[in-house]
């Protein structure tokens, strides 16, 4: 059978590109994670002197990032499945081209296919500060799924810091709505004490109570399960914990914060108690901040998150 790591480590571009950047390694699921479940996936290990991190090429996805000096700052599920088409639960998956269930045929796949597919690395360097950028990119043909033809593309810089930045680009005849976010799922010490900062007074669609608005009171904290959406925030956001971490944007208007409290024994690749070491403060524009793209539009955003000694 020809595996996933074979299929990518065939290609002539991926192996320029990692002989070239002697911060590059390419690995295997089963190499990083020797205990992980499913038949494996092609991984891609950045080692600079300011940051390590790994990366899938299924979904151009982020798994981990620390820096040199810090600790790590992504969740990765112990439970994870490294199987081809199969969502790896942890990291920053990318939700594209809609956030949560189809509006419009809830039997599509929740959160969208990009995280699902495999993306291109097209380039990688090493820029004067020390900072490794990665771009990877995505085209998808309109489909079964998404009756529009689009790209995309995803350019990592690591540094002190992760910025992601997600451009998305129109290349249809017709205009479509597109919804997404970058879904960082953030590592905690302990989920009792982490509270979440720069959402007081703001107003979210309680996802558990199907959207019923409501306002925020004070810091977002995790009694119990959380599933809220805030449209509209412009400010930066605290993780308030250990670590701490800063979380920085540029035209991600809403923020969504989630874990599911005891419901995680109901979910296969998190398990009961998993719960205890991660919350998600994603950043995207979904709902009434959903994109519209013209045909030929692009429009693009950044996150950035990063440790800070202050809570």
């Amino acid at each position: 059978m020809f595996t996933a790591m074979q299929a990518l480590s065939s290609s002539t571009q991926l192996q320029q590109i990692v002989q070239n950047c002697n911060f590059l390694k390419l690995i295997s699921s089963s190499d990083q994670y020797p205990n992980s479940q499913g038949s494996g996936l092609p991984l891609i290990r950045v080692q600079t002197a300011l940051c390590t991190a790994v990366i899938a090429f299924q979904g151009a996805q982020l798994l981990e990032f620390s820096t040199t000096h810090g600790q790590p700052l992504l969740w990765l599920s112990p439970n994870c499945n490294f199987t081809t088409a199969v969502a790896l639960r942890g990291g920053v998956p990318i939700c594209l081209p809609w956030f949560g269930p189809n509006a419009k045929d809830p039997k599509k796949p929740k959160h969208g296919f990009a995280r699902n597919q495999t993306w291109q690395l097209n380039g990688a360097t090493l820029l004067d500060d020390g900072s490794a950028e990665l771009i990877f990119t995505l085209t998808s043909k309109a489909n079964d799924l998404f009756e529009f033809n689009f790209s995309a593309e995803l350019t990592m810089t690591l540094s002190n810091s992760a910025k992601l930045e997600l451009s998305v680009t129109n290349t249809d005849v017709n205009a479509f709505d597109c919804s997404w976010a970058l879904h960082s799922y953030h590592r905690v010490s302990s989920l009792a004490d982490v509270r979440v900062k720069g959402l007081a007074g703001k107003k979210y669609a309680d996802n558990l109570e199907n959207r019923t608005e409501k306002l925020q009171t004070g810091d977002v904290n995790f009694p119990y399960e959380v599933d809220r959406a805030f449209p509209g925030v412009d400010n930066s956001l605290a993780i308030v914990g250990a670590p701490n971490i800063t979380i920085t944007h540029h035209n991600c208007p809403s923020v969504i914060v989630w874990n599911p409290g005891a419901n995680a024994t109901n979910i296969a690749d998190i398990g009961a108690g998993n719960e205890q070491g991660y919350i998600c403060v994603e950043r995207g524009a979904l709902l009434n901040d959903t994109w519209n793209l013209a045909a030929g539009e692009t429009k693009s955003a950044w996150l950035k998150f990063e440790e800070s000694k202050t809570s």
